[in-house]
């Protein structure tokens, strides 16, 4: 009994030590790679490209940057507007500065622009994207912005590793990509829900190029505007000793970055069609913008002041397509440079 146990054992080792379990692994790898190969080549015959998902930790790696270039820094903060509409490679072509993308979709930028006022490590330019909405609105805490600042201060050396990781494996797989999840194919499959294509995919600088071509635009328009309107309902402005308040605060973390040698330059980006009549009625230019630009001693660019940043084609009426922001961005960098405003340089 004993030999014959010695022996099935050795006949294991063997098996598990020669050539057939070798030729096992490899098959079994081959078959995985041509299986998620299909998978992909799929998908991407489809029409999908990849993108990177935008989460905290993707904001915080871009974020950290800001600290570590000094006075060669250019934050872009803003909402998705500055995301879509200022193009990061256009922008390093006519200026030699690639700037820091840190917009956030659907977010103000105020918290952003508090965050590194009052970070004694940063010295550069902010190009600081203002919507009338977040200018005027009542709150600006309670949203996903001040949660991602929180988490970025507090952010560990794994979870830096870990972003890293994952932001290098979904820019190169569109099977990546979360709207092309498992769960999201089963609904598609059993309950007829569709799968949107990615029309602004988001790359790895948080820079998102727009082709409305990849996607329902008449839909895509209507939904926006709908969006808008409720906002328009939903949001409490300023009372005038409130808004005068605002420009206070506003005024203090500029300040607070020209003293360290850096600059802070406002931004009203494109709207058009209904969205730029509902913005209009309700926060007008003249009781908003131009109070608050008149305070912040002209730190101010209204794109429709600009022949130069006017007239852009805004397919869904609040954001650019790509073409329009390489136009838009190298015509900005232009006024940036004639009035002397650049990173390390406070230029009244």
């Amino acid at each position: 009994m004993p030999l014959s146990t010695s022996s099935s054992r050795e006949r294991i080792a063997k098996y598990f030590s020669g050539p057939v379990w070798l030729r096992t692994w490899l098959l079994a790898l081959v078959l995985v790679l041509i299986c998620l190969g299909g998978w992909e080549s799929y998908w991407r015959l489809q029409g999908y490209s990849p993108s990177v998902e935008d989460n905290w930790e993707l904001w915080a790696t871009i974020r950290r940057q800001a600290n570590q270039r000094q006075d060669k820094t250019v934050a872009l903060i803003g909402s998705s507007r500055i995301q879509l509409g200022l193009h990061p490679d256009v922008f390093v072509r006519t200026s030699n500065i690639r700037p820091l993308m840190l917009a956030i979709d659907g977010n103000s930028p105020l918290p952003i622009l508090q965050n590194l006022a009052e970070d004694p490590g940063f010295s550069g330019l902010v190009i600081c994207g203002l919507t009338p909405q977040w200018l005027a609105e009542e709150k600006t805490t309670k949203r996903r912005v001040s949660k991602w600042i929180r988490k970025y201060q507090k952010q560990k050396w794994s979870s830096r590793l870990e972003a890293r990781l994952a932001t290098g494996v979904q820019q190169l797989f569109v099977f990546r990509f979360p709207g092309l999840s498992p769960e999201r194919i089963r609904r598609h499959l059993t309950h007829g829900e569709r799968l949107k294509k990615v029309y602004a995919p988001m790359r790895p600088d948080r820079y998102r190029p727009a082709d409305y071509t990849k996607t329902d635009l008449s839909r895509l328009k209507n939904t926006r505007e709908k969006r808008t309107r409720q906002q328009a309902a939903n949001t409490l402005s300023l009372s005038p000793d409130g808004f005068r308040e605002r420009i206070a605060q506003i005024s203090l973390w500029v300040e607070k970055i020209q003293q360290r040698g850096g600059q802070v330059i406002f931004l009203r980006m494109p709207s058009a069609g209904t969205i730029r009549e509902i913005e209009e009625t309700t926060w007008p230019r003249d009781r908003y913008w131009n109070v608050f630009a008149t305070q912040l001693n002209e730190l101010t660019i209204h794109f429709e002041d600009y022949p130069a940043l006017s007239g852009f084609p805004s397919p869904d009426g609040s954001h650019l397509n790509e073409d329009s922001a390489s136009s838009f961005t190298e015509a900005l960098v232009n006024i940036l440079r004639g009035k002397q405003w650049g990173s390390g340089a406070a230029s009244q």
